[in-house]
């Protein structure tokens, strides 16, 4: 073995560009494959960092007769977990924001409200001090204590080991610090770290007025567990269907339309992990097609290779060596040199894990992604080492040692150039690049189109800041008071525009909420009701967006108690559920949600409210004034480039009026837009070099099969031109031979890359990229063959002849 690894080694270095090439490409297809896979490790196969088995967690997740998920009751959750035998366990959890702090120094904390046995069930054990108890969760507010995560102790109470027994100041309670958690736990849902763990029978006595500990109707926790040894997923359903028919029997008010659902934990209804699992399986699937282009390339250029050791390896034959022998001989190289391409790659794999990590994110959440090369990432590189070594080398070996003895050391170095396995292998090469250069292009167009594409609204100018009071004892009247001194002030402040206070920002991750709705003249259809988007706002706040007004007003001053209840569409919601769809015809009409009618006073300009590419969508305003909320961002206009100058003074505003209120989450909404972007961002940089260098990696697979066969016809092409054949009319042939083959291969991967378009985006393509990508490698590929058959055609007949023989 070791003697066949120097002669492969001895091999490689004798064919250094060759060799750059297959090692440099190997390198990146191996590189970014196992980068993508370090992702999908941390998402589906281990996703909550510091948790043994992780992979084993699934969910019980009630679902609604409408398809929604709507989360589990504490009490439910009691239930569940006493009557489930296919779990081992169960915990439940739900995330909550809380202030830490005394008045003047208070911030914003992301918390989970856990059960007792949450630690026990993630097989947890605390780096410092306790975890809870049965007795922290016996009743309601009976033990104040929170557990702290190991950043939160590092970096708020200087990893002083002398905290645990430390009062903490959380929406004004005080909780005692009983514990510390290992440094990589960070919670129980995917990409969010969280700073503290609070009992969840303490939710009364931190969000105040607080009855979820009691009541059926408020959901909202995630329950999981593990399944007992022996029990599948299927027969855990079985179960939890038949539960959750009990329950709807005794609680026939709360749980009459709840049935169940047993998910893997990267299912998860809720949170990102379903989009992100998406997500990076087909990345991973684009990857490894482009794998598979490197290693058409790599087998064509090795291939190639073969055909100039033809007399070396009939030496060996004819000497006594078995085909085997030789069989192995090559593999050898191609291991030899896919090892040192997977040697390359992995450095690639760190540095593109880092820099996909690195990529900006929201920041309305604490995200945090724990991916890394670790053990399993490199056993899924070795794997990927070996089958391309196998990929690579199988053709040239099985060619070279089918090798007849005496025909190859009659000819010398030089048989016969036809090859069906080059051309086949270089039509499958070029079919896989026209499917992965597809694909980046509409990648890459889709992520460009979302900075061209006007959204409605004007991004530049405008300031983004959070701020949020609910848990407090506080009135509707007292909330709205509230924001109305706040814009009073924020409008007062120099290089204010327009300032408006609203429930939600448009392109946030999470979405608009959506609500069910009757309207005056249209007949209802129980079965199907109306939906639209939803958004909460302040007077002023189109003004800010900078979003026309069709026809109507903006909404009455928030201290206005003469006007009756409000509601702005916009034209979208006119055209879909207005007779005649004239945005007038709308002025007047009452809208009815959740039993409350509101007067429609305006219609405004449709604007992009979830995504980028998004249909026409229906869309209400509500004012803040008829649905006062404790949560609210304040959007300040001003010029463009001058919004992050206001920051200290609107935070300044925020605590003069309520010194205990944490302003968090300042960013400009140009900001706010780049970073909800980064799941399309990933791919589309990974592409934007990806693409142009399988281009490269492409001609030049091209380029060396034609050279290669143009080599073995110099005596044709000697004959050809001594009998009158012109130097283009030769070039016009070999070039017109592969580029049929190119043709093949690129219209196999056209048809494949719009079929599989037409699939997942429901009929839309881009004809951009479906022209001009085959173009462009057409015509790289003519390139690659015009230059050696013009080399070969200048030469002299005679020159030929004589090379030839």
């Amino acid at each position: 073995m070791f003697a066949d690894l120097r002669h492969a080694w001895r091999s490689v270095v004798r064919m250094p560009i060759v060799s750059s090439v297959v090692v440099l490409s190997l390198a990146v297809g191996i590189g970014v494959n196992t980068a993508v896979f370090s992702w999908i490790d941390a998402v589906v196969l281990r996703p909550l960092p510091g948790v043994p088995e992780a992979g084993s967690f699934v969910l019980v997740e009630p679902r609604a007769d409408t398809g929604s998920y709507v989360g589990v009751s504490w009490p439910e959750f009691d239930d569940l977990r006493q009557q489930l035998r296919s779990f081992s366990d169960l915990l439940a959890a739900r995330m909550v924001p809380l202030t830490v702090g005394d008045a003047g120094h208070v911030e914003r904390s992301f918390a989970l409200l856990v059960s007792g046995n949450y630690f026990d069930v993630l097989q947890l054990r605390p780096s410092l001090g306790r975890v809870f108890h049965a007795a922290d969760t016996s009743r309601p507010g009976a033990e104040p204590v929170v557990v702290v995560s190991h950043d939160y102790w590092k970096t708020h109470l200087a990893g002083d080991p002398q905290a645990i027994g430390r009062s903490l100041r959380v929406n004004g309670s005080s909780l005692t610090v009983i514990g510390v958690l290992p440094p990589r736990f960070q919670g129980t849902v995917l990409g969010l770290n969280f700073d503290l763990f609070v009992p969840a029978t303490m939710a009364p006595a931190l969000l105040a007025g607080s009855r979820e500990i009691e009541d059926r109707s408020l959901r909202g926790y995630g329950a999981m567990g593990r399944l007992r040894p022996g029990v599948s997923i299927a027969q855990a359903q079985a179960e939890t269907v038949d539960v959750m028919r009990r329950l709807a029997q005794t609680y026939p008010q709360f749980n009459a339309k709840i049935s169940g659902e047993v998910l893997s934990f990267w299912q998860a209804p809720r949170g990102p992990q379903r989009l992100l699992a998406g997500g990076l399986l087909t990345l991973q699937g684009i990857m490894l097609v482009l794998l598979l282009a490197v290693c058409g390339n790599t087998a064509n250029l090795l291939l190639a290779r073969a055909s100039a050791r033809q007399r070396e390896v009939g030496m060996r034959l004819a000497l006594g060596a078995a085909p085997a022998r030789v069989l192995w001989l090559i593999l050898s190289e191609a291991m030899l040199l896919a090892s040192l391409g997977a040697a390359l790659g992995v450095a690639i794999a760190v540095w593109a894990t880092d820099a996909m990590r690195a990529v900006p994110m929201i920041t309305t959440f604490p995200i945090k992604f724990q991916t890394s090369i670790d053990v399993t990432s490199l056993l899924f590189a070795v794997g990927l080492t070996i089958a391309c070594g196998v990929l690579c080398g199988i053709a040239p070996a099985v060619q070279l040692a089918r090798t007849d003895p005496q025909a190859a050391i009659r000819a010398g170095s030089r048989t016969a150039g036809r090859s069906g396995v080059r051309h086949a292998l270089m039509a499958v090469e070029v079919a896989l690049a026209a499917m992965v250069l597809m694909a980046a292009g509409m990648f890459f167009r889709s992520f460009t189109d979302a900075h061209d594409l006007d959204p409605g609204f004007r991004r530049e100018g405008v300031l983004l800041a959070a701020y949020d009071m609910t848990g407090r004892p506080m009135t509707g009247a007292s909330v709205t008071n509230f924001a109305a001194q706040l814009l009073e002030r924020v409008r007062a402040l120099p290089s204010v525009e327009a300032a408006a206070i609203a429930g939600s920002v448009p392109l946030d991750i999470h979405g608009l909420p959506i609500r069910t709705f009757t309207i005056e003249g249209r007949p209802e259809d129980p079965a199907n009701p109306d939906e639209a988007l939803s958004n909460t706002v302040t007077p002023d706040y189109f003004r800010v967006m900078a979003i026309p007004m069709r026809v109507g007003r903006d909404f009455a001053d928030l201290r206005d108690q003469t006007a009756g209840t409000q509601a702005v569409v916009n034209e979208t919601f006119v055209q879909r559920f207005v007779d005649g769809g004239a945005p007038e015809s709308a002025l007047g009409r009452r809208v009815t949600v959740r039993g409350k009618g509101y007067t429609i006073v305006g219609v405004v300009r449709d604007s992009i409210s979830d995504a980028f590419g998004e249909p026409p969508t229906p869309a209400i305003y509500f004012s803040y004034r008829d649905r006062p909320s404790g949560a609210g961002e304040i959007h300040v206009r001003t010029r463009p480039g001058a919004e992050t100058l206001l920051a200290p003074q609107i935070e300044r505003i925020v605590h003069d009026l309520d010194a205990t209120l944490p302003v968090y989450n300042v960013r400009t909404l140009s900001d706010h837009i780049e970073k909800n972007l980064f799941l399309s961002r990933i791919p589309a940089r990974m592409f934007l070099v990806l693409g142009p260098l399988l281009l490269a990696l492409a001609a030049i697979g091209i380029y060396a099969v034609v050279s290669y066969t143009v080599s073995h016809r110099t005596a044709e092409i000697g004959i050809r031109m001594m009998l009158g054949a012109t130097g283009p009319r030769v070039v016009s042939q070999i070039v017109g031979e592969s580029l049929r083959i190119v043709t093949v291969g690129a219209m196999f991967g056209w048809l494949v890359a719009v079929a599989i378009s037409l699939h997942l985006l429901h009929g839309s393509v881009y004809a951009s990229v479906f022209i001009g990508v085959p173009a462009v490698l057409l015509t790289v590929a003519a390139i690659a063959c015009w230059l050696p058959a013009k080399r070969a055609a200048t030469g002299a007949p005679l020159a030929s002849l004589r090379i030839a023989d």
